[in-house]
């Protein structure tokens, strides 16, 4: 029933927007006027005609007559404190003395002023207009009569309307005297740094998945980018109803949920640390497993070695700086089990990801980050375990989680509030490990890129510190590809996070991504400490 009510909506709003509705509305409203004028006079005098007809029948009619001129005097005045009365007004009422037209929301830009929203007055009335299309539509949203609002033009309306701010007698004064002056609402300046997050974009070449940028010295999101995306000008039943193909909508940046795969080994290796945990494993060739029942868990080389039909005769006795350079699993399922799941639960408290984040000042469910999916890691599971301690098993996150776990590394230990409203107050979202422990896992992340898996990221003139991620989905289209990190080593500017849904091998598909988003940033001179 309620997709046929959809339907019945969308067909009326295209009646509404048509260009003759102007003249067909004016025409009913003068013809109920005149059949009112006219039921009125035909009513019977208090006295004369049929007796027994009370006063009340003329009392109502003026009554009704009273209050709507009341409603009006009220919405004239007072109105633009209904946000939704405001955009249906907007939409809906052509009349050119409408109030609703002088209430432009302010534009909303990106850092360094570049406009990525703004109203504007067309011939099919006030609209809300992206000039920068697609790129932020997960981030900066829409504002839209019919389909509502997300992103910041959700979590920023009151401000972009002047709303947050005591009403001045005196402006509303000018305002109503000036309906021609349409006075826009003071603007909102986003985090986003608009040439790097079209970067990222031309980047992921439409491949599904998500990029991440965070600024460490200001907990700035420079970059939240989201694929595939919409165009926030031409919304469309559709979209809403699930009919686009790989759900456009969904912001995969801070709502998708994925298994992390060895990203992960960031967050085990910091729980072992706070335990006073760096112990040299064995890594044998066979693996490693809890209960002879259970499979076991093995490294990467076993398989690609397996596939050339060559044998695998394991890394030995391995620091668990050397298994986070050679992502071992065998080496990091024995780490996880050593450290326990109390140690495991707390330094995921400390990284933020058992907690909403809201990216704006004001909540808004489109730009809340919900925490991440845990197992309940019971005590005595040590199988379960052991899957959570190389990100898998039931462990799902979302990008703005392995970010966090980034930043955390990269700001001495402590959890950042990344914020994509800059009027939004900074905050720390918790502590992973000590300043002493963060440095040696900085340095651990550097080796991985000068000697491990995230080689391919080398850049001669910056030091990058990361991490590769292949995270298996057991289904057909193959692993999700991932890589986080940070830059410059020494004092970290950026931190950052790529996925690429199914893209095979972290160093294949999101460490390229990468690369070239940290030297269009050292260009933009976003990496100057």
């Amino acid at each position: 029933m309620w997709i046929q009510s959809f339907y019945a909506l969308t067909f009326l709003t295209e009646l509404l927007e048509d260009p003759s509705w102007a003249g067909l509305a004016l025409i009913l409203r003068w013809g109920l006027l005149i059949c009112l004028l006219w039921g009125l006079l035909r009513l019977p005098r208090p006295g004369k005609g049929a007796k027994g007809i009370p006063a009340l029948l003329w009392l109502l009619p003026l009554s009704l007559l009273l209050l709507i001129a009341l409603r009006q005097a009220q919405w004239q005045l007072l109105g633009r404190q209904n946000q939704e009365f405001v955009s249906f007004m907007q939409r809906y009422d052509r009349r050119e003395f409408n109030p609703a037209h002088v209430l432009r929301a302010g534009r909303i830009l990106d850092r360094d002023g570049r406009t990525l929203a703004l109203s504007q007055v067309t011939d099919q009335g006030l609209q809300r207009l992206y000039p920068q299309g697609p790129l932020f539509s997960h981030s900066v949203g829409y504002n839209h009569p019919v389909y509502g609002m997300s992103g910041l033009e959700a979590a920023g309306r009151d401000r972009l309307l002047g709303l947050d701010a005591p009403t001045d007698l005196a402006e509303l004064g000018r305002e109503l005297l000036d309906r021609e002056g349409n006075s826009e609402g003071p603007p909102l300046r986003s985090s986003l740094h608009a040439p790097l997050q079209r970067k990222a974009a031309e980047l992921m070449a439409g491949r599904p998945g998500a990029v991440l940028v965070l600024d460490l010295k200001t907990d700035d999101l420079l970059v939240l980018l989201s694929q595939p995306d919409f165009d926030p000008n031409r919304l469309k039943a559709p979209l809403f109803l699930g009919r686009e193909k790989d759900a456009p909508l969904i912001n995969r940046a801070i709502s998708g949920r994925y298994p992390p795969g060895s990203v992960w080994k960031i967050l085990i290796a910091a729980a072992a640390l706070n335990r006073d945990l760096n112990p040299r494993l064995d890594t044998p060739p066979e693996g490693f497993t809890t209960h002879p029942a259970n499979p076991p868990i093995r490294d990467h080389e076993y398989y690609t070695r397996k596939k050339k039909k060559q044998s695998w005769k394991g890394r030995g006795r391995i620091s668990m700086g050397e298994a986070l350079t050679h992502s071992s699993n065998v080496y990091f399922a024995q780490l996880g089990v050593k450290a326990g799941e109390q140690a495991l639960k707390q330094a995921a408290a400390g990284a933020g990801l058992m907690r909403k984040l809201s990216l704006a000042s004001t909540s808004e469910d489109t730009l809340t980050v919900r925490p991440a999916k845990m197992p309940a890691l019971n005590s005595g599971n040590d199988y379960e375990v052991a899957q959570f301690s190389i990100g898998q098993g039931d462990l799902l996150v979302s990008p703005m989680h392995v970010l966090l776990l980034s930043a955390a590394v990269a700001n001495d230990g402590i959890t950042p509030a990344p914020r994509l409203d800059r009027s939004k107050a900074r905050a720390q979202l918790g502590r992973l490990c000590s300043a002493q422990d963060a440095e040696a896992l900085k340095w651990m992340l550097y080796n991985v890129v000068q000697e491990g898996t995230g080689r391919g990221i080398r850049i001669a003139s910056l030091p990058v510190g990361g991490k590769t991620g292949t995270a298996q989905t057991g289904r057909p289209e193959g692993s999700h590809s991932w890589f986080t990190g940070f830059a410059p080593l020494s004092k970290p500017r950026l931190a950052f996070v790529v996925l690429v849904e199914h893209g095979g091998y972290g160093s294949a598909a999101a460490l390229p991504v990468a690369r070239e988003l940290l030297i269009s940033a050292q260009a933009e001179g976003l990496l100057t400490p």
